[in-house]
């Protein structure tokens, strides 16, 4: 049981650490996503998206702490669900990125 709790608190914790991370980058942080174009870097769009991307991030914590939650009582499952939660919001935030770039 101590081992699930674990994972889920170091997830949470990794996912938001990243997130601020993104949000306070000023748009530098978008050299780590994929698809990116170094010199159109400079403008209001690269801000916009790491912003965008950095509180989607730290949404991704709170499957983890719903996780932890479930794990108290039921031990594994919330951890996998949690992971499956996670996917979700992944598949979400590409769709969602991929609408931003169109729209711009």
């Amino acid at each position: 049981m101590f081992v699930f709790l674990c994972i889920d608190s170091m997830m949470v914790l990794l996912y938001l650490i990243i997130g601020i991370l993104f949000i306070r980058s000023n748009g530098r942080a978008i050299r780590y996503l994929t698809g990116h174009d170094l010199d159109e870097n400079r403008s209001n769009k690269s801000k916009e998206l790491c912003i965008i991307c950095g509180k989607q991030i730290m949404k991704w914590s709170l499957c983890f702490i719903i996780g932890f939650a479930i794990d108290l009582l039921w031990v594994g499952a919330g951890l996998i669900l949690a992971a499956i939660l996670n996917t979700v919001l992944i598949i979400r935030l590409m769709v969602l990125r991929d609408h931003f770039e169109k729209d711009k």
